[in-house]
């Protein structure tokens, strides 16, 4: 029997079959829960994933207020179990800078400088530290760049604002940025530094100066944990460049502050842990040792995006893994009672010369029109959903950008649905194939 034919039938069989309405239903659930839900739940799970393989979200910065750090004790904490590196810190670390102007070698960027003229900047600049690095998606890493180089965060929004609470924001195009020079200015009208001076915490700030850091590539920003768009990377050596011409500009405590950075002992520590679970575990182990250590790691994370992610991965869990059995199970009673309620109309056409495996397609493709419908509408709202969703996080606060889906994600899991709208109706059929087998010619007149 030609293929068109078993359509033709099997469209036939579909119009009076009474259950194809719910079976229609309990699939675009099936592909609703498994695109939209998964999608997001997977999108929340790879986000944590990045914050918690994140450098900074495995270092603890530790002061010596309680206990200097001579080589003793850092040998002592290198030796901590699940310690992966302690690194002294003796460059800049958390400065916060305004842009004074954004310029290349044709003079200034007249495009942006409007805006930096119009509103208030800040950005916040860190220098990197130890086996620190940053995924630079556009340009070079600092490892490949001259000294007073930095790099951008993929979404850049140098102005005070707090982008965690603010909607609409418009992030300036970064890869349009690289090669350009940023003249900043310490925030405020002073470079603050923080020290201990063997005996006390104290604070210097050192009047305004000029700094020039030239953008040499963007770095990947992932929305799951602080830090955001207005984080600017410096390198170890430019870090310690700025904190040598921030002394030179100094015009009074020059010796003091030059005294600090030969005393190695008296600077903060970062203790780099092997695993984000381990962390806890290294707190403990530093505060018995009398090292007093800030609560929290470097890179902070926002108290909901955990107990969200949570959530989805159970919904996920439960609503695809739910309406995959109920559809499922339905679609097997279904199809051994349309067996049974066609056991007249399947012995007649075996009676006329069809074979099995001719009924066992006209059932099958009644089954798959059936689901593919069910496929159909569950995408078509799934696919609106998504877009809806992307829309919404895309224009909305930083933060909530952790929401938005990647395409390439949604299409691969769609395609995934769209496989299960096959299989199932196959492997029901293939479960009730030995039923079809049974029904003889005679039963035509039963």
């Amino acid at each position: 029997m030609k293929l068109r034919y078993i359509l033709f039938l099997a469209k036939a069989n579909c119009k009076g079959n009474r259950h194809s309405g719910l079976i229609v239903l309990l699939v675009a659930i099936l592909v609703i829960s498994l695109t939209v839900i998964s999608s997001i739940s997977i999108t929340l799970s790879n986000g944590m994933d990045e914050y918690r393989n994140d450098f900074r979200a495995r270092t603890i910065e530790a002061y010596p207020d309680n206990k200097t750090f001579d080589e003793i004790t850092l040998q002592t904490v290198r030796n901590i179990k699940h310690v992966e590196s302690v690194d002294i810190e003796d460059e800049m670390r958390h400065q916060f800078f305004s842009i004074e102007n954004i310029s290349d070698e044709n003079g200034t960027y007249d495009s942006l400088q409007k805006q930096f003229d119009e509103k208030d900047t800040i950005i916040d600049v860190w220098s990197l530290i130890g086996g620190e690095k940053r995924r630079v998606v556009a340009g070079k890493n600092l490892e490949e760049a001259p000294t007073f180089s930095c790099i951008i965060p993929q979404l850049f929004y140098p102005f005070d604002e707090d982008v965690y609470a603010t909607d609409g924001l418009e992030y300036l195009d970064s890869e349009t940025l690289i090669g350009k020079t940023l003249t900043l200015l310490p925030s405020g009208g002073y470079f603050s530094f923080d020290y201990f001076d063997g005996t006390d915490s104290k604070r210097a700030e050192i009047p305004s100066f000029e700094v020039k850091l030239t953008i040499v590539g963007v770095y990947y920003l992932s929305p799951t944990a602080d830090g955001g768009p207005s984080t600017v990377y410096i390198s170890e050596e430019t870090g310690k460049e700025l904190i040598k011409n921030a002394v030179d500009n100094s015009e009074g405590g020059k010796e003091e502050f030059e005294s600090f950075i030969n005393h190695p002992e008296y600077h903060n520590i970062h203790i780099t842990v092997d695993d984000f679970d381990n962390i806890d575990y290294v707190y403990d182990e530093l505060q018995k040792m009398n090292i007093y250590v800030i609560e929290g790691t470097e890179l902070g994370i926002n108290p909901e995006t955990p107990l969200i992610t949570n959530i989805f991965n159970i919904l996920s869990i439960f609503l695809t893994t739910s309406a995959f059995f109920v559809t499922f199970i339905l679609m097997l009673y279904f199809s051994v009672d349309a067996v049974k309620n066609k056991k007249e109309e399947i012995g007649l056409m075996k009676a006329v010369g069809y074979k099995n495996g001719q009924i066992f397609g006209i059932i099958t493709f009644e089954q798959l029109l059936t689901t593919l419908k069910g496929f159909a509408l569950g995408a078509v709202i799934s696919a609106t959903a998504i877009t809806v969703i992307n829309f919404v996080f895309s224009n909305g606060s930083y933060a909530n950008r952790i929401f938005i889906v990647n395409p390439a994600l949604y299409l691969f899991i769609t395609a995934v649905a769209f496989l299960m709208a096959i299989l199932v109706p196959i492997i029901c059929e293939i479960l009730v194939l030995h039923k079809l087998s049974k029904i003889q010619p005679k039963d035509a007149m039963k």
